[in-house]
This record gives structure tokens, C-alpha cells and sequence, in this order.
């Protein structure tokens, strides 16, 4: 069944639709209560090689100028604009004249673009319109899936609101160097990366989790202007959940906190408040979302502080360099961006760096030197 779905995508991406030499996009909208989707179909030598269909809240797109606004924010980041594209909506003249200036002033492209009311170019609109409906049908039952997901973990963990906002942390470090703490978010189920955040942990002496994770929590609650979340998810255990709940009571904040428990396979195996487990093995979606949640933090924080490892390392390879201290070597690194790159530099792009004088360069050069020998 799959296999077929995928050969008859591939099909419909490959459907031919015009001559051979046709090379035009194809721009619809289609609006309910629920959401707003744009779809576009590119059109390539005839045939639709590909589409995309962005999903907007139905307050965002509201009036043709909010999507004129869309198409130019759209194509200014596109490499390849055809020199035909067609509109499936009504647009005034007023924002019509817009779009065509948009083009030929920042794109410096001649684009010739309509809203056919007939013929083939019409009923190409309408295909693509239809393909925006399927896509908010798809997305409204999605919806109302993550929906119930949330209502049932609620009922699970005997919450007093439906979670909207969940953020979940996780700590990760190789001893006690380089200790991240990573906190990803999901708003209505899904996640939200613009709220993703990594604390490198400071006060913390040696390899302490509770600790790290009480020092990441307390930073980000210091952050007021960002909107507080309805429902706290740590990756661990009892003490984990003790630690932020105390945390929580000194600040005066009301957050429900549960950390995700591991199975010995180190699979999410239930949640946990401070001192009982709540098994979700028979919640399926609920066990699908906190176990995708788990992942999701464990990766994002690992890669974290994986990163900030390999920074580490090559700041101390060049603190190795007489006259070099940390704050000089970040500097080189910042500017130049690699090793690599600071490695093949001459003295005289090596002094252009804040702090770096001609006997620092002078040293920098021998250093890379004697490493070629």
C-alpha cells in the first residue's frame, strides 16, 4: 500500500500539464476555520516536478496583500523564478502592480503574472487548489489527533488545563567538562524550535544532574518575557522531579513537573512525579509523543554539547601557543571561523584580529610550522 502511495506521489509530481517548453508556477489558496494553506506547483518543461503547501493560522491570511506579502517573501529566497505565474485567488490591481513591480525591481526578473478565469491555465489553478484543501484536511485531522493526545496525558497526570506548551529538559556531558543542558518545546503537540535553548552549565562544580538541571531551570525562569509552559518534562527520574519541584516552590511559580522514566533499553517506560510512575505503555499516542519528546531533547542536547566539546578542543590547541590565552584563541576562532582557515592565514590577516599583535602572529605562524614537520 505504501509502495503504491509513493509511485502514484510520484506520478502526480511527474504529470505533464503543458508543451515541453512550458515553465511557469502555479499559486493557490484555499481558507477555512481551521487554517489557511497556500499551495504552489512548479511547472518544468511541462510537467509538475514538485510543489509546496505552507499552512498559516486563518487570521494571518486574511486579504490578497497578506499573500503578495507571502509570494515576495518567498521568491526573494528563491534561485530560479519562471518567467510565467499563475494566481488561483482574486487580487486587486492596487497589489497585483505590487507583485509585478516586486519582480522587476528585487528579483530583476521579467515575470508575467495572472489570474486566468478559463481555459486550461484555470482549471491548473483549481487542481492546485484542491490541493491546498487536501492539506488542510490532513492538517485539521491532525489536529484534532494531537488534540485528544493532550487531553489524554492531562487525564493521565491529573492536570488541571489541556498542556498547549510543554518544554522538556535534558542534561548531557562527557565527566564533568562541557556539562549542556538542552530544552526543546511542542506547542499543541508539535514541536517548536524557535523555543529550543542550550545553558552551558557554570555553577555547577563536578558532574551533578540535579544540580545542572536546577541551575538550567533557574535560567530560564529568569527569562519572564517568555510565556511560561503549561507542563515541565525532565529526562529522569524521582530525584529529578524533587529537585525543579523545590525549585518551582522558592520561585513562586505553579508548573506541573514529571520527568520521563527509561526502560533498560533507554525507551521512554513511563512519567514520573516525586513519588509514584505513571505507566503509559498502553497509551499509545501518549507513549508515542513522550517518547518522540525524549528523543527529540536527548539529540538536540547531545549535539549541544558535542559541539561545544569541539570548540573546546581547538581553543585549547591554541591556548598551547606562548602568549595565547582563551579569550585570543576564541577571538581567532570567531574570525576565521576554523583551524583550517587560521592555518593557512598570513601574519598580516592574522593581526587584523581584535588582540592579536605582530609578535602573537609571529608565534602563531611557527606553531602551525612545526606541525607540518
Amino acid at each position: 500500500r505504501d509502495r503504491i502511495r509513493v509511485l502514484e506521489a510520484c506520478r502526480q509530481r511527474q504529470k505533464i500539464v503543458g508543451s515541453p517548453d512550458e515553465e511557469r508556477d502555479v499559486v493557490a489558496l484555499y481558507s477555512d476555520d481551521v487554517c489557511s494553506v497556500i499551495s504552489v506547483f512548479f511547472i518544468r518543461e511541462g510537467s509538475v516536478t514538485d510543489n509546496e503547501s505552507m499552512i498559516f493560522s486563518p487570521e494571518q491570511i486574511t486579504e490578497s496583500s497578506d499573500i503578495i506579502a507571502f509570494l515576495c517573501d518567498f521568491y526573494i529566497k528563491r534561485e530560479f523564478i519562471p518567467p510565467e505565474i499563475l494566481l488561483g485567488f482574486d487580487v486587486s490591481d492596487e497589489d497585483m502592480e505590487d507583485l509585478r513591480g516586486f519582480f522587476e525591481n528585487e528579483c530583476h526578473a521579467r515575470v508575467r503574472v495572472r489570474c486566468p478565469e478559463r481555459g486550461d491555465a484555470h482549471k491548473l489553478c483549481e487542481m492546485v487548489r484542491e490541493n491546498a484543501a487536501e492539506a488542510a484536511r490532513r492538517y485539521a485531522e491532525n489536529a484534532v489527533k494531537q488534540n485528544e493526545t493532550m487531553i489524554r496525558l492531562a487525564q493521565l497526570l491529573k492536570l488541571e488545563v489541556v498542556p498547549e506548551l510543554i518544554e522538556a529538559y535534558d542534561i548531557s556531558n562527557i565527566g564533568s567538562d562541557n556539562i549542556t543542558a538542552g530544552k526543546i518545546a511542542a506547542e499543541n503537540g508539535k514541536f517548536l524550535k524557535s523555543a529550543y535553548r542550550t545553558y552551558r552549565i557554570k555553577g555547577t562544580e563536578g558532574q551533578d544532574d540535579y544540580a545542572s538541571m536546577r541551575e538550567a531551570v533557574s535560567r530560564r525562569l529568569k527569562h519572564t518575557d517568555d510565556r511560561y509552559p503549561d507542563l515541565i518534562l525532565l529526562d529522569g527520574g524521582k530525584g529529578h522531579v524533587s529537585v525543579i519541584r523545590r525549585l518551582l516552590e522558592e520561585e513562586g511559580v505553579e508548573i506541573p513537573v514529571f520527568g520521563m522514566v527509561k526502560d533498560s533499553f533507554h525507551k521512554t517506560r513511563a512519567l514520573t512525579d516525586d513519588s509514584s510512575e505513571i505507566s503509559i505503555a498502553k497509551e499509545r499516542d501518549v507513549f508515542i509523543f513522550c517518547y518522540k519528546l525524549q528523543e527529540e531533547v536527548h539529540r538536540y542536547t547531545v549535539g549541544r554539547m558535542h559541539n561545544a566539546k569541539r570548540k573546546s578542543v581547538k581553543r585549547s590547541s591554541l591556548t598551547d601557543i606562548k602568549g595565547i590565552g582563551d579569550a585570543k584563541a576564541k577571538a581567532l576562532l570567531s574570525h576565521f571561523k576554523s583551524v583550517s582557515a587560521l592555518r593557512n592565514a598570513d601574519k598580516e590577516e592574522l593581526m587584523t584580529v581584535k588582540g592579536i599583535n605582530k609578535t602573537d602572529a609571529e608565534l602563531i605562524l611557527k606553531h602551525f610550522m612545526s606541525e607540518n614537520k
